[in-house]
C-alpha cells in the first residue's frame, strides 16, 4: 500500500472528497469511525481526524503514498481504514498551491460560461470554505483529477445547492478594463444581479440566496 507517514492535526496531506471505510478486527475495543456506514465524506473525515488527533494525545493516524488513511484512538483500539475514491477529487485546503492554471472557464448552474483568472477562482474557493452559521449548509471546493475545480458556496438552508465547475483554460491576450466598483474584470462578474449585502456592489462569486 506504499510508505506510511504520520498524519498530523495541521498536516499538508491531501484529503479526498470521498472514502470507503473499514473497521479492523484486532484490538480490545471497536474502532471509532468518522460516520456510520460504508462511505464517508472527506470534509467529515478531515474534521474527525484533526479533532481527535488534537484531543486524544494517544490517537494515531497514518497516510500512505496512495492516500489510504489508517486511524486508531489508542493502541488498544482496532484500526479504522479509509480508502479514497480518487475520482471524487481532493479537498482544496491550499488554494495557492492547488489552483494554479492561468485562467479557468467557469460554468454555473445556469449553463453560462465565463472566463476567470486563477485569483478569482481562489477567492471563490476562500468564500466557499468560510464557516457558515450553525445549522446552515457548508460550502465546499474540490480539485478533480483532471485539474478542474468544482465548488459550491453553501448558504441559507432554503437556498439551492448551486455547483460551479471551473475548467483550466488559456489566458486571453487581455482581460479588458477592470470593473469600476471592484478590482475584477468584467468577465469575472456573474450573470446575476449586481446588488448584494456583502462586500461590494458587485456580485462576483456567489449568486443571490
Amino acid at each position: 500500500m506504499g510508505h506510511r507517514r504520520p498524519l498530523r492535526p495541521h498536516g499538508r496531506a491531501d484529503v479526498h472528497a470521498r472514502y470507503e471505510q473499514h473497521a479492523g478486527r484486532a484490538g480490545d475495543f471497536p474502532a471509532r469511525t468518522a460516520e456510520f456506514g460504508r462511505w464517508t465524506n472527506g470534509e467529515g473525515l478531515d474534521r474527525f481526524l484533526r479533532g481527535n488527533l488534537n484531543f486524544w494525545l494517544s490517537s494515531q493516524a497514518t497516510v500512505t503514498e496512495d492516500g489510504v488513511i489508517r486511524y486508531r484512538q489508542t493502541r488498544n483500539h482496532c484500526t479504522a481504514t479509509f480508502t479514497p475514491d480518487r475520482a471524487s477529487g481532493v479537498l482544496i485546503n491550499r488554494p495557492d498551491e492547488q489552483v494554479t492554471a492561468p485562467a479557468y472557464r467557469v460554468t454555473g448552474p445556469s449553463g453560462v460560461s465565463q472566463l476567470w483568472r486563477a485569483q478569482a477562482v481562489r477567492d471563490a474557493v476562500a468564500r466557499c470554505r468560510q464557516k457558515p452559521p450553525v445549522g446552515w449548509p457548508a460550502g465546499w471546493a474540490h480539485l478533480m483529477p483532471d485539474a478542474a475545480v468544482r465548488l459550491a458556496p453553501g448558504g441559507a438552508p432554503w437556498s439551492r445547492a448551486d455547483v460551479y465547475a471551473a475548467e483550466p483554460a488559456e489566458e486571453p491576450a487581455s482581460w479588458g478594463p477592470p470593473c469600476a466598483d471592484c478590482t475584477h474584470s468584467e468577465s469575472e462578474h456573474g450573470q446575476w444581479s449586481r446588488t448584494t449585502p456583502h462586500w461590494t456592489s458587485c456580485w462576483i462569486y456567489q449568486p443571490p440566496q
